[in-house]
């Protein structure tokens, strides 16, 4: 046994160094590394069917073996040219990290410890008027001054129908005696309205509420008509994230509070003041900083500080200009509200040990490697493209489908709270009655009564108007469509008109053209880098191992 154990051992290291084991062969040797079955089944289960290309199960596993191979030459290029020492990759890779770390903070500390009870829920549904519906009427007057002197008329008596038929700018419902016409529940008003009439009992006339109309503002006077119950199901869902919120915002001031007083942050004059001269020195970017000034400390607290460029790092995250921090006060308020929350929190993450949460560890490496190749590929390729104007202007004149605006559907739409309403009205539209009058008289979406119940659908306004823009997609022009379940109630439209046009040659088509030339030469830039790659690195591929691969599992469908 003894012999045969010598005999055979260095048989098994020559299958280790060339091969592999039986259970997980070597497919591919790229550069100084290997990549195993298993690495590939790993790598083939995080692909998209759709991404799955091939003629047969065998060119699949060829095709995403080649890809890998590329991804580990680009992984082996970053490492040697020490892209982990970019400026651009340590930054962004600290934002993901601490952006990674404060949310599980946020969901541990804060999120997991929230409930909403059914007695809560209730509460609120009674608080927030959401459980009846009102049907109102509407005096529209161009200034507050004048909507107050209505106001006054009618508290001595005077009749709301007559002031509305003389007074209202909204001439449609001024004949009607300011009746809007319909049953609205709170979340269908405007926030304005809402909050001027959902507290008020049937016959009590509101203060001046401002509106928009005509694309300035007005301000209304409303009289209670009537109401009606609304379950609670109809608004459940806003009630519960609503009050999620607000627990949401309580939870986090507390801890804040707490936190304050254990770390007693202490901000340091000197910096705050050198911080806001660059700000107001630096015009449309956010200043720079010598590596010395990034290090000064501008907010000490207890175990930690907040220096100089962690600010700057904060600020670019969220996107502040220069002028937004360009006095002590503004960088004072920035650092209380957003700096230190954010910094304390990751000081008590770390505390806890989240750091070392083994989801977000594993996350973090596998965003480490993605990092890198991005990162590789802007300083090696996209850096070094450019585009010419006549680049651009002959990309435009060459794919104008390109430069057409998206198709935008123009309808009329009549919205309507009941089912067996716009079956109705849908018929009615189906016999040519006028769609305008229809609006008029029965719509209920905010704001449509002011354009004649015109909308207009396409890919920018689909998620106003879900399940009506797809709808209107089957129809040509002069057709009716619904009733459309949508979350206010049923929808129903005539289609006016269909238009699709070409974009001009201007300042944003410019833009645009020159975008796509940029990118389409980097993607061939590209894959002359990977290409060289693949010279510069030996690449074997055992085509036996890859062979003997299982057929790759098909992709459960949701």
């Amino acid at each position: 046994m003894k012999m045969r154990f010598l005999l055979l051992a260095p048989f098994c290291a020559f299958l280790t160094a060339c091969g592999g084991s039986p259970e997980d062969p070597v497919l591919a040797k790229a550069g100084t590394e290997e990549v195993r079955a298993s690495h590939l089944q790993q790598f083939m289960d995080r692909i998209p069917e759709g991404l799955r290309q091939g003629n047969s199960p065998l060119e699949v596993q060829r095709r995403l073996l080649e890809s890998l191979i590329d991804m580990r030459l680009l992984a082996q290029e970053a490492k040697q040219t020490q892209i982990e020492e970019d400026p651009a990759f340590v930054d962004q890779l600290e934002t993901v990290r601490r952006g990674g770390l404060l949310d599980l903070y946020q969901r541990r500390q804060i999120n997991e410890r929230l409930s909403v009870s059914s007695e809560e829920l209730e509460h609120h549904y009674h608080e927030t008027h959401r459980d009846r519906a009102l049907r109102f009427s509407g005096i529209m007057l161009p200034t507050k001054e004048e909507a107050e002197r209505i106001v006054s008329l009618l508290k001595k008596g005077a009749d709301f129908h007559q002031l509305a038929a003389a007074h209202s700018e909204h001439k449609e419902t001024g004949e009607r005696g300011g009746d809007s016409g319909g049953y609205k529940l709170r979340d269908q008003m405007s926030p304005a309205v809402a909050e001027g009439v959902a507290h008020l009992k049937v016959g009590e006339i509101s203060a001046p509420v401002p509106v928009q109309y005509n694309r300035r503002t007005h301000f209304a006077v409303f009289k209670i008509l009537d109401e009606m119950p609304a379950p609670p199901a109809a608004s459940e869902a806003l009630l519960r994230e609503e009050l999620m919120r607000a627990k949401r915002m309580e939870r986090i001031r507390l801890v804040l509070d707490s936190l304050m007083q254990v770390y007693a942050p202490q901000a340091q004059e000197a910096q705050l003041t050198l911080f806001s001269q660059r700000c107001q020195q630096s015009g449309e970017v956010l200043p720079q900083f010598s590596a010395a000034e990034s290090e000064l400390p501008l907010v000490t607290f207890q175990g930690g500080q907040i220096t100089v460029g962690d600010l700057l790092l904060t600020a670019q995250e969220a996107h502040f200009s220069p002028r937004q921090l360009a006095s002590v006060a503004a960088v004072d308020h920035f650092l209380k509200n957003v700096t230190i929350p954010a910094h304390l929190f990751e000081a008590e993450a770390k505390r806890l040990h989240l750091d070392r949460d083994s989801t977000l560890v594993a996350g973090l490496a596998r965003k480490r490697e993605e990092l890198s190749l991005e990162v590789l590929r802007q300083r090696e390729v996209d850096s070094h493209i450019s585009a010419s104007e006549e680049e651009a202007r002959a990309f435009f004149d060459a794919n104008p489908e390109k430069f057409t605006a998206p198709l935008t559907i123009l309808a009329t739409e009549i919205l309507v709270a009941s089912d067996s309403l716009a079956q109705q009205l849908k018929r009615r539209l189906e016999e040519g009655e006028d769609a305008s009058k229809l609006v008029l008289q029965y719509t209920q979406r905010e704001g449509a009564i002011h354009h004649e119940g015109q909308i207009r659908l396409n890919v920018f306004t689909e998620v106003f108007f879900q399940g009506i823009h797809a709808a209107a997609l089957r129809l040509e022009p002069g057709e009716v469509g619904g009733p459309v379940r949508v979350r206010e109630g049923y929808s129903v439209f005539k289609v006016t008109d269909k238009v699709l046009e070409k974009a001009p040659y201007d300042a944003e088509s410019r833009r645009r053209a020159l975008a796509y030339v940029k990118v389409d030469k980097a993607k061939h830039s590209y894959v002359d880098y990977v290409r060289g790659l693949r010279e510069k690195y030996r690449i074997e591929v055992d085509e036996a191992a890859l062979r003997k691969m299982p057929a790759p599992a098909p992709t459960a469908k949701s």
